[in-house]
């Protein structure tokens, strides 16, 4: 697949809100307002000396995925990984996999040093633990019990990467 990774831009507000939404199946009514209040947060604050980032992915010239992630306070080199979604019709072509790998590049570009991705055990987010797990490999650091209600837990994931000096 011919995938091009880039910045955000104030077009893509209605993208990311299409692919959140498109995915309703995982993500709830809540999740979806979040996302995008993320987005039009870190473009109403373009000189924020910490903001959100985000890396976006494009086929064919139309937006497919977008990934969000920002430095974890009080930390020294810890990256929050606070969203990674795929329009469903890219789902298993590998642009999840791509634009995490850009946000590893950019991650370690500034210093970072590990990754955390928060993650649902229920079963709609079956197909995330995998990705997590087996397509890019991170590591299962905890398994919190009835984190978000009962019966659905808080998985997290964490990847450690080689630290480069930040530019």
């Amino acid at each position: 697949m011919d995938l091009t990774i880039r910045s955000l831009v104030p077009a893509d507000v209605s993208a990311i809100d299409a692919i959140v939404r498109a995915n309703r199946h995982v993500f709830s009514e809540e999740e979806c307002k979040t996302a995008v209040e993320m987005v039009e947060e870190a473009l109403a604050k373009p000189n924020d000396p910490d903001p959100y980032q985000y890396r976006i992915a494009e086929a064919g010239g139309r937006v497919v995925g977008f990934a969000c992630f920002g430095t974890i306070a009080l930390t020294q080199g810890a990256f929050d990984l606070y969203w990674i979604a795929i329009d469903p019709s890219h789902h298993g072509r590998s642009a999840g996999r791509v634009l995490l790998e850009a946000c590893e590049k950019a991650i370690a570009g500034q210093g970072g040093r590990l990754i955390v991705a928060e993650t649902s055990s229920r079963k709609e987010y079956d197909r995330t633990r995998r990705f997590y797990e087996r397509t890019v490999s991170y590591e299962t650091a905890a398994w919190i019990r009835d984190f978000y209600k009962p019966g659905d837990d808080k998985v997290i994931y964490v990847k450690y990467l080689q630290v480069k000096e930040p530019r």
